[in-house]
């Protein structure tokens, strides 16, 4: 096989509602040609000139309200879309471009026409990607295409309508195989759907069932807390709250925060098992979970977004609801009388909890207990803690428990980087509400300079470091124990962070243990100023303990 994944596609974007495709003839796009073709339902059209089938393809668009599919050979070919390209960005006019291209290895090498077509069409396209060749052996080789046709329907339908183009490297022969069958495969139990507009009044509500399970994750745009905790109510549905979501300021019935530890355990992975499953916000942060949806493949995955921007790593999403949170949860009228689904998640989090909270004997020092020793020194304030990547924020995730509290949890998790968090934590510090920053020794190490803003303007920060000198999540990958470990990946760089002081005229304290943190950060919190307040540990150790208190047993 060599270009049948491309089946998969063509049959996705009908499902969808594209229609029409209009062709450029061209020998690179010869098997987009023939597989739209052969597909015998789409109206197909073909004009010899790029410049003129592109018009002619915004004028059906225009007139249908819906995306056209317009294919053109790789090279100059699509230099000669532009113009079209241009007027239906401005004039917001939906169309999937697919431009045939070589593949990686024919690329600079001067092969014949061939050029660069990565984003060939700038700022004048809603989405740009690449639909390269899975692996023939590949899981998702014929669900793969399907994603980014999904991808493609929706950049184009956004709320600012307009092109996207999808680069299509392909390999020869060029000609694919035309089984019929190749179009069907890959396709879900459940069809793909999608609700446009701010409104969700034409959502339909039989899609939840009474196993309904609430992603809660990260946005900043809006804060959704007591929706949620209303819809989750009315539904009886476990809300598996990520720190960031700051859900974990309500002590509610309904609101999970241990599930990342307790979601390791394979039989309750299956006993746990949802039938519909509702995101808000990004992605939590838990892995176990991502892998946990990925299991939940027979569920009817709702992804509750303003944008139509697909945020679901898994690759299991059903439905698109383009929506505010707020208008979502309260358009939802369904009630669901049966606490029994509810009432196994609950169990799950009972137990998981009690063992998580034994951290509070660990007498060696540990991230694990001062989360837990931050946590009840914040409690009483309108606070802002800025968490940073790699370990703290999964830390984080494991133990802060939910209680009532206005702490506002914040993080970098869009591309998730362990750059910029001193600065970041001083542009939060702006607001003049108390602020603390939690951060490991690689990230504080990535933006030392970022402390330079907070002396000029004299602004006011506590900075909470764990410093196990180098990389400690490594102790917890699949890289632990290979070859040169400690120097491509732990990391070890013995540097000493008391020279801050000097250096930045921040207050700075090596803390000896739990007391001397509980006082040192009570005190720095209600100064003015930069305080660095470090805190020593092993990563071997907290490798070992973390598989300790993190552990569910049945």
């Amino acid at each position: 096989m060599t270009n049948e994944y491309l089946a998969p596609f063509v049959d996705e974007l009908f499902n969808l509602g594209v229609r029409e495709a209009v062709f450029s003839p061209g020998s690179r796009s010869t098997a987009l040609a023939m597989l739209f073709e052969e597909y015998k339902k789409y109206d197909t059209y073909v004009n010899i000139d790029e410049r003129s089938a592109a018009f002619f393809a915004l004028g059906i668009s225009k007139a249908n309200r819906r995306p056209v599919v317009l294919v053109c050979t790789s090279g100059s070919a699509a230099a000669h879309h532009f113009p079209a390209i241009t007027e239906a960005k401005m004039s917001r006019i939906p169309l999937i471009i697919l431009t045939a291209d070589r593949p990686a290895e024919l690329q600079f090498v001067g092969a014949p026409q061939t050029l660069d077509q990565t984003r060939f069409f700038g700022n004048f396209v809603n989405h740009f990607e690449n639909l390269e060749a899975p692996q023939p052996q590949a899981k998702n080789f014929w669900t793969y295409p399907r994603k980014v046709a999904q991808r493609a329907f929706l950049s184009a339908l956004d709320q600012m309508a307009g092109p996207v183009q999808i680069n299509v490297p392909l390999r020869d022969p060029l000609v694919p195989e035309l089984k019929s069958e190749n179009y069907e495969k890959g396709r879900s139990k459940l069809p793909f759907k999608f609700f446009k507009g701010q409104q969700s009044a034409f959502f339909d509500e039989a899609l939840l069932s009474s196993k309904t399970l609430i992603l809660a994750g990260a946005n900043s745009a809006e804060n959704y807390s007591e929706s949620l905790l209303k819809l989750a109510e009315q539904l009886k549905a476990p809300i598996l709250a990520d720190p960031l979501s700051n859900l974990r300021n309500h002590n509610s019935p309904f609101v999970m925060d241990s599930y990342d530890a307790f979601l390791a355990n394979d039989d309750l992975k299956t006993d746990l098992k949802a039938e519909s499953i509702l995101l808000f916000g990004q992605m939590p942060v838990s892995k176990r979970l991502q892998q946990f949806i990925a299991l939940n493949d027979e569920a009817q995955f709702i992804q509750v977004d303003p944008a139509l921007v697909y945020r679901n790593p898994s690759l299991t999403t059903t439905i698109m609801v383009q929506s505010n949170v707020t208008t979502f949860a309260n358009s939802i009228q369904k009630v669901n009388q049966d606490f029994s689904y509810l009432e196994k998640w609950q169990k799950a989090q009972e137990k998981m909890r009690h063992q998580l909270e034994k951290v509070a004997q660990e007498e060696n020092p540990f991230e694990g207990r001062f989360v837990q020793e931050l946590q009840k020194h914040l409690k009483a304030l309108d606070a802002q803690l800025l968490v940073s990547n790699s370990m703290e924020i999964r830390d984080i995730d494991y133990w802060w428990k939910k209680e009532d509290s206005k702490v506002r949890i914040l993080g970098n998790r869009g591309v998730n980087g362990i750059d910029g968090t001193e600065s970041t934590a001083l542009g939060i510090a702006t607001t003049g509400k108390p602020t603390v920053l939690l951060t490991g020794d690689l990230s504080m190490l990535h933006d030392l300079n970022g402390l330079i803003i907070g002396k000029t303007h004299e602004l006011n920060l506590t900075i909470v470091l764990f410093n196990n000198d180098g990389g400690g999540i490594f102790h917890h990958l699949a890289q632990k124990g290979v070859p040169n470990f400690d120097y491509l990946f732990s990391t070890p760089h013995g540097l000493n962070f008391e020279g801050l002081a000097e250096l930045t005229g921040l207050d700075y304290h090596l803390v000896s243990n739990y007391a001397d943190f509980g006082q040192q950060f009570e005190t720095s919190i209600c100064q003015p100023g930069i305080h660095l307040l470090e805190i020593k540990t092993d990563k071997d150790l907290s490798l070992a303990l973390h598989k300790k208190y993190t552990a569910y047993e049945n």
